[in-house]
């Protein structure tokens, strides 16, 4: 992918000119959590970030609440939608849980809190808005907020190049008391008279990009940058690692004093045995270290503390783990960590973690992985397939509408206890300017 930054004069004009007599679409970057989603004929694999990483499984679920309404809204589809999805294909979603996102406050959420923004086909995304539109009214989803769609008029070109030939300092002139979403919706579409996603008159004060894209072509997609584009910086993130790091060390210590072959938790699969045997050792842990523990201070982060990134206290299945989650904030935070610490390596140290420390911490990992293997004692790939990773209906006790020849309702509505992101390409954040990315 080369990016090719369009802030110096040649390359703004090179922009503007590529865009004249095109046919384009342009829409509004929305702040959201990226979700690749794939039927694979028998239940829905969705991954974050990109559709080659991980799938999100169990452990990921109890660790937080947040993605409970993606996976409750994918996995209570009716079958003449699944039916009808290509099974090779990857439908590419903002997800957003709730009206908060890193760095904006929304006024509302999405239809079922997902935009479809594009689809990966064959391993390629592709970028058809009339496709989107489809398949997001299939789904029962909004599709990407639209700007404009269509060839921009010579003024509308004109205004775009001042725009970005004009130094950040004497931008504020040109926007006078609107904000850079304000700005650009008047120019294109002046007939849209809030961001998405706001209330009547109101427009994102802090977007970070207008997207533009040539219908019809996936080759390029064209960013032009808020250069007042607030990114929200966490004070505390410092401290947070140090903690984080601190009871991934603490936990990690006591490990080495336990057996660990000891423990013979329950399950049918590697992630729900792996959350099983760490409540059992949890227990002892915090049997052993509760009096410590209490002496800690431990400052919880604010966002920690909202309700979609507390523990799934639904997939948490063993009695005395969830008396000590409920019993006190500080014993939930900790478990939060250590459960989402010891089932993957971790490529490097944070806080006052050392080489040394990651080391050990991934020898533990393996081991813990082995003891699971050898309780499974059968292959595992082989248990995957015969057992539904999730058994949402067994887990979240997950209801759906139907009518009167019990055929399920299109409008799905679970409710739960209360509960990077990139395009195609990203430029730099708070940098005014179009980036140029051109797939490989």
């Amino acid at each position: 992918m080369t990016m090719i930054n369009l802030n110096e004069k040649p390359n703004v004009d090179k922009f503007i000119s590529s865009l004249q007599d095109q046919e384009l679409i342009v829409y509004e970057d929305i702040e959201g959590t990226k979700l690749y989603i794939q039927y694979n004929g028998d239940r829905f694999i969705i991954k974050t970030k990109s559709f080659k990483g991980d799938e999100l499984n169990f452990v990921d679920l109890a660790v937080q609440k947040y993605y409970n309404k993606a996976f409750a809204f994918f996995h209570t589809l009716p079958s003449y939608i699944t039916d009808i999805l290509n099974k090779n294909w990857w439908f590419v979603f903002e997800y957003l849980p709730d009206e908060i996102s890193s760095n904006i406050k929304y006024k509302k959420v999405p239809k079922n809190n997902l935009i479809l923004t594009s689809i990966v086909k064959y391993n390629k995304h592709k970028f058809n808005y009339d496709e989107i539109v489809e398949y997001s009214n299939l789904f029962g989803v909004d599709p990407i907020p639209l700007i404009f769609k269509g060839k921009l008029t010579s003024k509308q070109l004109e205004v775009i190049n001042l725009f970005l030939k004009t130094s950040d300092d004497d931008l504020k002139f040109i926007f006078g008391e609107d904000n850079f979403a304000k700005f650009f919706y008047n120019i294109l579409n002046p007939s849209i008279d809030n961001s998405f996603l706001m209330e009547d008159g109101e427009y994102n004060n802090n977007l970070e990009k207008i997207i533009i894209k040539i219908d019809g072509n996936d080759k390029y997609t064209f960013e032009i940058l808020n250069p007042m584009f607030e990114k929200n910086k966490d004070n505390n993130m410092t401290e947070h690692s140090q903690i984080y790091s601190l009871i991934i060390i603490n936990f990690l210590e006591f490990l080495q004093l336990v057996n660990i072959e000891k423990y013979k938790p329950k399950g049918l699969t590697n992630d729900e045995m792996y959350i099983n045997l760490i409540c059992d050792i949890f227990n002892d842990y915090i049997f052993n270290m509760k009096e410590d523990i209490e002496k800690w201070d431990i400052i919880i982060p604010e966002f920690i503390k909202k309700d979609k990134f507390k523990i799934n206290i639904n997939l948490i299945r063993n009695n005395k783990t969830r008396e000590y989650i409920k019993s006190n904030s500080k014993i939930e935070y900790i478990f939060k960590i250590i459960l989402g610490s010891y089932n993957k390596k971790r490529k490097k140290p944070i806080g006052i973690m050392t080489d040394n420390t990651v080391e050990l911490l991934n020898n533990m990992v393996v081991r813990i992985k082995k003891h699971i293997d050898n309780l499974l004692n059968i292959n595992k790939e082989y248990r995957f397939k015969k057992i539904d990773l999730l058994n949402f209906g067994e887990y979240f006790n997950l209801k759906t509408d139907k009518d009167g020849s019990g055929e399920i309702y299109t409008d799905i509505g679970v409710q739960f206890e209360d509960e990077e992101k990139t395009e195609i390409t990203k430029g730099k954040k708070g940098k005014k300017g179009t980036i140029i990315s051109k797939k490989k």
